[in-house]
């Protein structure tokens, strides 16, 4: 399970980064394809 550890800005995470919005994703990422927070999130 992923936690605040894994998320590169845990500061600006309000739930978990599966749950993260395209704007929150936008916000913290710039644009990207797939969420960075959640590919490290894959080991649970």
């Amino acid at each position: 399970m992923c936690d605040r550890k894994c998320c590169q800005k845990p500061e600006e995470l309000v739930g978990e980064p599966k749950e993260c919005s395209p704007e929150q994703i936008r916000k913290c990422h710039g644009d990207v394809k797939e969420h960075p927070c959640e590919e490290q999130s894959n080991d649970d």
